[in-house]
């Protein structure tokens, strides 16, 4: 009797004992996760959020862009998907002015609808006349819109390895120059990371990578045009601002079919 009184005793210390050491090793774990989530977020940019480019906008900032802009805008639709919507624009009207970056990072973040193939953008303009944008941009659309579905995600991966499976949404940054004239862009990327890989520059600066680029951004100009009825004849970098010159229409309404 006195032997199984003693094991029961035994038994309920050992019980919290077993129990403290299986939450201490949880938590270790739990830290240990977090540290490399941490170290590898801060060792490469861009793998685990958008690379922060230290531009901080405001609803002011997006006031004020539109505002130059001559444009009225509805408010953004907050479910759905952009099929369901059709999209309405008003007369275009002469534009001339300049952006900071913190006017264009306004405006490519707020008001902008649910389904909106681009989020959590940053633009800034450089003095030299460069452009960084960072940003988290879904895969398909760029695949579709932009490169004109001449290249799929197996085509990608295959160049690129490192990049493993391509997920829906990726994680953008790009250093480049270019402009566009009379509706024709032109771009000279310097540096381009996904997921916070940096593409090596022998792809980044190729002249195949370079024109399938350009083709599709005159391509998405061209659509742009055609369903808002603008006329861009300059976009360049200048004096640390974005120059636009050129027609955009004067508002924008969005109504469920």
């Amino acid at each position: 009797m006195d032997e199984t009184i003693a094991q029961d005793a035994q038994e309920q210390i050992e019980k919290p004992k077993k129990k403290g050491n299986f939450l201490k090793k949880l938590i270790i774990f739990v830290a240990v996760i977090a540290i490399i989530v941490v170290g590898l977020g801060f060792a490469l940019p861009g793998l685990l959020w958008t690379r922060n480019l230290g531009v901080s906008y405001s609803q002011a900032d997006y006031d004020s862009a539109v505002s130059k802009l001559k444009y009225i805008k509805d408010s953004a639709p907050t479910t759905g998907e952009e099929s369901e919507y059709a999209y309405s624009y008003g007369a275009p009207v002469d534009v001339n002015t300049s952006f900071t970056s913190a006017e264009i990072t306004a405006f490519f973040n707020i008001n902008r609808p649910s389904y909106y193939a681009v989020k959590n953008v940053e633009v800034k303009i450089n003095q030299d006349g460069s452009i960084e944008a960072s940003g988290s941009v879904n895969v398909d659309y760029v695949l579709t819109e932009i490169l004109g579905g001449k290249f799929t995600r197996s085509d990608i991966v295959k160049k690129i390895p490192a990049l493993g499976i391509l997920p829906s949404n990726v994680n953008i940054y790009l250093d480049f120059s270019g402009s566009v004239k009379d509706n024709i862009a032109s771009i000279s990327p310097s540096t381009v990371t996904v997921q916070g890989i940096p593409i090596p520059d022998n792809i980044v600066k190729s002249s195949d990578s370079i024109k399938a680029l350009t083709d599709g951004l005159n391509s998405f100009i061209a659509k742009n045009n055609e369903k808002t009825g603008s006329t861009v004849n300059d976009i360049s970098a200048k004096n640390g601002e974005i120059v636009i010159d050129g027609k955009f229409p004067t508002s924008l309404t969005r109504t469920k079919k």
